[in-house]
């Protein structure tokens, strides 16, 4: 039986997550895991007789506490930058880019960016961010610490859309909005990172975020960890720098009312795209939209491309495949009742509809995101 130690911040969401994903793995390895604080100055002291570490470097830890083991070590965060040692982490840039244009497909034309946090996962998510506006000829307000960001909310033109770089740092930017008295979303959206659960029983009004795929993670590192463990002695521990970081995407924006707001100016439009968003996933078309407005379909087809560069069509097959998202990462309904659940006609046109928007099948997204609970 091998012992392994998992060290990481057990306080955190992002942690217990990683928890939950690396369990399975564990247990289906016959492993003996020895759980520690990361947090815990002498964390590395405490794990004993190991032949491997998982770890999260850098939230009250440095590498060196490990090394001296001389066991394999798989790096699980991305608090600091970390080279030459074996990690799984979570695709910070593509986090930040995600939440970009998330706004950007809902209509907003102002940004600002909160992080008081000075690590290195933050500063990540904040280059996507800002890189993916930049696009688009868009600069976000910026706002590093808590006087900073009263500015910010001051300064920046309504509506505005701020992502913030996680969903702790998004409760303050909600509680800042309750002191000030401005309405969210109506006048400010925000958008945390992580989709804590813990965080979001706090929510008020409910949170977005941008769920991180962390029991992934987990998994992924325990399938490292095993490969490392298994070429001890072939090779110097911790040798495969040439590994670099496996990052792994982020699943996808988790819309809770903090968000639930379309910021375009032309009312007809923001109708249209508010009745599609209520009702996508029920058995409506393009005729019940013009339903819903008093405009010619033509003078809405043009308009809707004009505010948001697609067709009324294209948004009903974007809020059906973000539905049907959510339900293969949270349910086990099988395909065919996802497609029901999700407004597809069969399991077959969601599969088609979902690999033109994704690259993927359902039955792959599914496995690729859910594999720790295989």
């Amino acid at each position: 039986m091998r012992h392994v130690a998992v060290i990481v911040n057990n306080v955190e969401g992002y942690a217990r997550g990683v928890l939950r994903g690396v369990m399975p793995f564990a247990f289906a390895r016959g492993w003996k895991c020895n759980v520690v604080g990361v947090g815990l100055s002498e964390a590395s002291d405490k794990i004993g007789s190991v032949d491997g570490i998982i770890v999260q470097i850098g939230s009250g830890n440095s590498l060196s506490d490990y090394q001296r083991s001389g066991v394999p070590i798989v790096n699980v965060s991305s608090s600091m930058a970390v080279e030459g040692v074996p990690s799984v982490v979570c695709d910070d840039p593509a986090v930040g880019r995600l939440g970009a244009e998330y706004f950007v497909r809902r209509g907003f034309r102002h940004f600002g960016w909160y992080s008081p946090l000075d690590r290195h996962f933050a500063k990540l998510r904040q280059r996507g961010f800002t890189a993916r506006l930049a696009e688009d000829g868009v600069e976000p307000l910026v706002a590093l610490d808590r006087t900073k960001l009263v500015a910010m909310l001051t300064a920046v033109p309504k509506p505005a859309a701020i992502m913030c770089c996680n969903d702790i740092s998004a409760l303050e930017v909600l509680e800042q909005c309750r002191i000030d008295r401005t309405k969210v979303p109506d006048e400010i959206a925000v958008l945390g990172v992580d989709n804590d659960d813990l965080i979001q029983s706090l929510a008020s009004p409910p949170l977005s975020s941008i769920g991180t795929a962390t029991e992934q993670i987990g998994f992924e590192a325990g399938v490292l960890l095993e490969r490392l463990m298994n070429q001890k002695g072939l090779r110097p521990v911790n040798a495969p720098a040439t590994l670099g970081a496996i990052l792994i995407p982020p699943t996808g924006v988790i819309t809770r009312r903090s968000t639930d707001l379309t910021a375009i100016a032309d009312l007809e439009v923001a109708e249209a795209l508010r009745f599609i968003r209520e009702h996508a996933t029920g058995p409506m078309g393009v005729e019940e939209v013009l339903k819903s407005v008093s405009v010619s379909r033509r003078q809405l087809e043009r308009r809707f491309r004009a505010n948001l560069g697609r067709s009324m069509l294209d948004e009903i097959r974007r809020c059906r495949v973000e539905r049907a998202r959510q339900l293969l990462l949270e349910t086990d309904l099988t395909i065919p009742q996802v497609a029901t659940a999700s407004g597809f006609s069969s399991g077959s046109y969601l599969t088609v509809v979902f690999g033109q928007s994704t690259g993927e099948t359902p039955g792959s997204f599914r496995k690729k995101f859910r594999r720790s609970k295989s």
